[in-house]
């Protein structure tokens, strides 16, 4: 058995198909791992999707049905088996398939929801891991940009990261808008970015935290609500809301530790984070620290980064986690 990240089996992919017959993936549905199917699917079919050879299996079925879909040869030259829902078969189940040997000639890939599986030695690989490091993630929009006829330049790769973080559902549509926006011209630039993506104000993150901990329940949930629907970017509004809490705790500190104004407050918080507070926004937040446990922002902020960690490693769906979290300071 050989484990490796999402990412770095996709990298695997681009080259050749893994020795390996078969594949488990773990964890909640993600945009990386359904690029690896897709990814097999390419290898092994090109253009023709629909060929007699591209199977899928979904429980229930027999150890029998398993062996006979794996061991029947290939109309052509190599058979793909997916096999989806794997959370509903049984352990016993699993635990057969994964002790097979599979043919040389054929390839299965087992998705499931599970977080966790304790499996048995075998000739196959476990993902369970699709969290990517960054300068992965710029390859990833450079690699995105070209399949799409353009180069983007390394600002602009840049503000995409700023204002989608690694959603990468969001960011292969974005780059698609932006190919299409930039027409006859070769390079999207961070001017291109800037004008087309959308990203959350900053006053309506700010909004959106106090009323979380302020605990006003409905403002929170219709936001939230609001932000999912209209910019489906999960990912950069746990950023900012980590963010958020960081300027809170940081702003603290500033203030009341070492005196300084809220002008020299603003300066800090533009060399680090790269943003500029409105003076209206800033002098809220410094009310609002009066009003709050320090501890209780602490807390807040282990408990998003806690929900950063394991979306990115499949064990949390993003979005339910986040309306949880909310619902969770109202119980």
């Amino acid at each position: 058995m050989r484990e490796c990240s999402a990412i770095e089996l996709l990298s695997e992919l681009d080259n050749a198909l893994p020795e390996e017959g078969l594949i488990l993936l773990l964890g909640e549905q993600n945009y990386l791992k359904e690029q690896i199917e897709k990814k097999f699917e390419e290898k092994i079919f090109k253009d023709n999707p629909n060929s007699i050879d591209y199977i899928k299996l979904a429980p229930p079925f027999t150890v029998d049905e398993f062996l006979n879909t794996i061991s029947t040869p290939p109309f052509f030259s190599t058979k793909l088996v997916i096999v989806k829902d794997g959370e509903n078969m049984t352990k016993p189940l699993l635990q057969k398939i994964l002790s097979f040997s599979i043919p040389s000639f054929t390839k299965v890939l087992v998705i499931t929801n599970e977080k966790d599986i304790q499996t048995l030695k075998g000739d196959f690989i476990v993902v369970r891991d699709y969290t990517v490091p960054l300068n992965k993630v710029e390859k990833w929009i450079e690699k995105k940009g070209r399949e799409n006829g353009k180069s983007i330049s390394n600002e602009a790769i840049k503000e995409l990261i700023r204002r989608l973080d690694t959603n990468f559902y969001a960011l292969s549509t974005e780059i698609k808008k932006l190919s299409s926006y930039v027409g006859g011209r070769n390079e999207i630039s961070k001017e291109d970015v800037v004008s087309i993506v959308r990203e959350i104000p900053e006053e309506d993150i700010f909004d959106f935290v106090n009323a979380v901990l302020f605990e006003r329940k409905n403002d929170a949930m219709k936001m939230l609500q609001y932000f999912l629907g209209s910019t489906n970017q999960e990912n950069l509004i746990l950023f900012q809301m980590l963010r958020t809490i960081s300027i809170y705790l940081i702003v603290n500190d500033l203030k009341n530790k070492e005196g300084m104004t809220l002008k020299e407050i603003n300066a800090f918080i533009e060399q680090i984070f790269h943003i500029y507070i409105k003076k209206s926004t800033l002098e809220e937040a410094i009310k609002n620290i009066e009003k709050l446990n320090i501890q209780s922002l602490v807390k807040h902020y282990n408990m998003l980064v806690n929900i950063d960690a394991k979306s990115k490693t499949g064990e949390m769906n993003l979005p339910l986690a986040l309306r949880d979290y909310i619902l969770s300071e109202f119980s």
